[in-house]
């Protein structure tokens, strides 16, 4: 079982990479509107990556994404209790702690 999921969560992200590299074939765009969509597509990936895991696995690998995905939403949730930050700040630094989940959960499956 632990294996099937492994298998689909490595083409759902996989996918997800190719997409976000896709991006840069719309040229005309503005970088930061480049960067805004390939957020948008690594955020729908967690959500989905978080959907596809099982609530409870022995396997460790399993478990290892899942503690990845708790560790994002604490520094998100962190994040959003400071008071004392810009909101293109606190956007900015968002968009880095998603990059660097997704980033870590690809690493995590194999796929480079």
């Amino acid at each position: 079982m632990s294996d099937q999921v492994l298998q689909q969560l490595q083409g759902l992200v996989s996918e997800a990479i190719e997409e976000r590299r896709g991006l840069v074939v719309y040229s005309r765009l503005q970088p930061v509107e480049i960067d805004r969509m390939a957020r948008r597509v690594e955020r729908d990936t967690i959500e989905k990556v978080r959907g596809m895991l099982p609530d409870t696995s022995q396997d460790q690998r399993l478990m290892g994404l899942r503690n990845r995905l708790q560790k994002m939403q604490d520094e998100l949730d962190q994040l959003e209790g400071l008071i004392d930050i810009r909101d293109h700040s606190r956007q900015m630094q968002g968009d880095e702690i998603v990059w660097q989940a997704f980033e870590d959960i690809a690493w995590m499956l194999g796929i480079e």
